[in-house]
């Protein structure tokens, strides 16, 4: 009893704080609306920058993309999140935006042009981004500047998220852009990250041709620049545009560093994510046992260099993974079917991801809730019946080309 009413206050405690953390985010919204209107601030567009391009220079390099998201495999568990996400998505139009006399500011480095307007394309590729907009960045950008530093030519990629899958999806997904502005200019931009940089975002620079000494580590504060370059968003809400990942895989996959002879991965892979928080499988031992003997072999990500999680998954012909960043990395395979193991908490991106690229997916996971917050950092229990099922199905299944429709504009 004593455990039990020891349980039930840190749960009490952990949805109070979330509660907290929710009205808060609210507040901060409000206000935010408030300073937007008060200060009578413009938001440039995608739109807007498409259709008014004579401002400054725009460079459209790619067409819409229309990107057609079919059910996941017959033993799959009906899960309703994946389930609405099925349906016919476009993007819109790709291209890299030059914006002259332009100044970042803030924690979140938001971009405002000559005219002193957001451009929305420095924050987010959705359609509204003033949800993510720092209320203090508002009124920084009403102080006088006189006294900022100067640059001449950066783009930035200081992002709201610095986990995986965000630098991969809305950071490193946007490179394309920046090297069709170098080829049409001849200009290589100096990069705006965020400080003290983990090494594998080092690294994962360095497979784009980046160093170091072309990257300026952010400090929140503000900067002026003669050219800023905003490469527009691959990524809409959970649809992230297959043609960015083709080019960022091919890439990746031409700067990677020489190996040594012995070197070798298995086709088939099991993900483990025994040191996670949350979002391990619970009886692991038992997934081994039904998948070892089919020559599933299990990788940590985090025991991988960049370098080699991109070898890992080129190669790769069949994945099983509990729901997790670390499957960001099928943008680099090529051909692939891919099993997601839910518990209670996760989203359809991988998903939406694996059927854009023309992958065979399937998914295991009754409890998964995507609005079930408190339940994020729990572990989970395969069927390990019902995964022995859906791994035979897909195996035996004859692998065909599936590529999503594309439809230029």
């Amino acid at each position: 009893m004593i455990f039990s009413t020891h349980l039930l206050k840190k749960n009490v405690l952990v949805v109070s704080r979330r509660a907290l953390g929710g009205t808060l985010r609210r507040i901060f919204q409000k206000w935010t609306f408030y300073l937007i209107s008060k200060f009578k601030l413009k938001i440039v567009t995608r739109k807007e920058l498409l259709a008014n391009r004579t401002k400054d220079r725009v460079f459209q390099f790619a067409d819409r993309e229309t990107i057609i998201l079919g059910k996941p495999s017959h033993s799959s568990d009906d899960i309703k999140a994946i389930g609405s996400t099925i349906g016919t998505y476009i993007l819109n139009e790709s291209f890299v935006h030059e914006a002259v006399d332009a100044e970042l500011i803030g924690s979140i480095a938001v971009g405002f042009d000559r005219e002193r307007s957001i451009i929305s394309e420095t924050i987010t590729g959705n359609p509204d981004c003033r949800k993510y907009l720092p209320a203090q960045t508002l009124i920084s950008q009403k102080l006088p500047n006189s006294g900022v530093s100067q640059f001449d030519t950066v783009c930035s990629l200081v992002n709201w998220n610095s986990g995986y899958f965000h630098w991969i999806a809305d950071s490193l997904i946007r490179f394309e852009g920046l090297a069709h502005y170098e080829a049409q200019t001849g200009i290589k931009p100096n990069l705006i990250i965020n400080p003290n940089p983990a090494k594998w975002k080092q690294e994962s620079l360095r497979l784009l041709g980046y160093n170091p000494d072309d990257c300026i580590q952010w400090n929140g504060g503000r900067i002026k620049t003669k050219r800023l370059v905003v490469p527009s968003f691959r990524r809409e809400y959970n649809i992230i545009s297959p043609q960015a990942c083709r080019w960022l895989r091919q890439r990746m996959s031409s700067h990677l560093p020489a190996i040594s002879s012995n070197l070798a991965f298995s086709p088939r892979i099991y993900i483990s994510r025994p040191k996670t928080t949350g979002r391990h499988i619970i009886n692991e031992d038992d997934v081994l046992k039904l998948l070892t003997p089919l020559g599933f072999v299990a990788y940590k990500m985090e025991e991988l260099s960049v370098a080699d999680q991109v070898r890992l998954f080129s190669q790769a012909e069949f994945i099983v993974a509990p729901h997790g960043a670390g499957l960001t990395n099928i943008i680099f395979a090529q051909k692939l079917s891919l099993i997601e193991l839910f518990g209670s908490f996760g989203n359809p991106c991988f998903f939406a991801l694996a059927q854009a690229l023309g992958f065979r997916y399937g998914c295991l996971g009754v409890d998964f809730n995507p609005k079930n917050k408190s339940g994020k950092y729990q572990g989970m229990m395969v069927n390990v019946v019902k995964l022995q099922v859906l791994v035979e199905e897909m195996l035996n299944m004859r692998y065909s080309d599936r590529h999503p429709v594309i439809t230029t504009y």
